[in-house]
């Protein structure tokens, strides 16, 4: 059985990946954070391959923790990196691209600072070489969270808030000075002549696998009011980068992100037929690994979701030694989704 020709980007289902950046914490690290906070430690106990490795594996999704940095140099004294030093352990912490201005790239100021690519264009970088490398592959969704509000743990370096008009505009920037145009699956290119997104996506509908294919699309993933300050001035996202996520309804809402389909399965599956495109998860904070539990990776592939995001694909580091893996049925790292094409069809990921 081949591919049909008539499937659009939206009908696809692929296995993607949490954190996608995220690196090992130095051991000195890990150890004072489980005498402090052992519930943290355990959870924070997974790292990554390589944006590439992960790639040539089969994720087709990933996920970026941005941090603002317009000045530079914001992240570039880490208080964990000074406990590592102290110990000898050496860590391969990139201080130079923290001193040069630009959204940097990791998880948890001071404490989970430690990526495998240290800013955005270094990421994007990596994505696109790849991509450019292998230009038949799924369209990639690069998912863009930004924890912008104070975390209020003592020690941890307060992030710059993004309702900012100049930093979303140079998050465009950075974005755009590695995805030129033709690279990007743009809200422009999607809603074409139709009013709104959502009304592009209920009528034509998303474009065509075919035509996306070798390409990459983003979707900033940020609270209300960063979301609402990113499509201001740009009515229907005319001209932005990035798609966002929207309160359903909302004209912009054409991807949601969901943290748990066994909570919300039946909604993510009416928002999937309904041409919506949505991120899920089929694990968090390595409970399911330890515990050898697949009941929300199951959840996940049933809602249809087209990206269900793990910690745990095949061939990523296994720090628990627990075994747990998670790909879609048959081991597959692609299909389509159960809820736009419930045949089924074989796809090349």
């Amino acid at each position: 059985m081949s591919e049909p020709a008539s499937l659009a980007m939206n009908d696809v289902q692929v296995v993607g990946s949490h954190n996608s950046f995220k690196a090992r914490i130095p051991a000195t690290v890990m150890a004072r954070l489980r005498a402090m906070e052992p519930k943290l430690a355990d959870g924070l106990d997974y790292y990554h391959l390589s944006l590439a490795e992960q790639l040539d594996a089969g994720i087709r999704q990933l996920e970026l923790d941005i941090f603002a940095d317009p000045d530079g140099g914001r992240y570039a004294d880490p208080a964990g990196e000074a406990w590592a030093r102290d110990t000898g352990e050496a860590t391969g912490f990139d201080r130079e691209a923290m001193l040069a201005p630009g959204y940097k790239v990791l998880h948890i100021p001071d404490v989970d600072y430690l990526s495998t690519c240290a800013s955005l264009t270094q990421c994007l970088t990596q994505i696109d070489a790849w991509s450019r490398a292998n230009p038949d592959h799924l369209p990639i969704m690069i998912t863009l969270n930004a924890a912008d509000l104070p975390s209020g743990r003592p020690g941890i370096t307060d992030p710059l808030p993004l309702n900012d008009p100049a930093l979303l505009d140079r998050l465009d920037a950075e974005v755009r000075a590695v995805l030129p145009a033709g690279r990007l699956i743009t809200p422009d290119e999607v809603r074409g002549t139709a009013a709104s997104l959502r009304d592009a996506v209920r009528g034509t509908g998303w474009p065509a696998l075919d035509v996306t294919r070798g390409r990459i699309y983003l979707v900033l993933d940020v609270r209300g009011a960063v979301a609402d300050a990113y499509r201001a001035g740009h009515p229907a996202l005319a001209g932005r980068a990035m798609f966002g996520w929207y309160p359903d309804g909302q004209p912009e809402a054409v991807l949601q992100i969901v943290q748990d389909p066994l909570v919300d399965g039946a909604q993510i599956r009416r928002w999937v037929e309904a041409g919506i495109i949505v991120r899920t998860r089929t694990d968090a904070n390595t409970a399911e690994a330890r515990s050898a539990d697949h009941a929300k990776a199951q959840a996940a592939m049933d809602s249809g979701a087209q990206a269900v995001s793990t910690d745990y694909y095949p061939g990523a580091p296994d720090p628990l030694r627990a075994g747990f893996t998670v790909t879609l049925p048959d081991g597959a790292m692609a299909r389509c989704s159960p809820a736009r094409v419930p045949r089924g069809c074989p796809l090349e990921p």
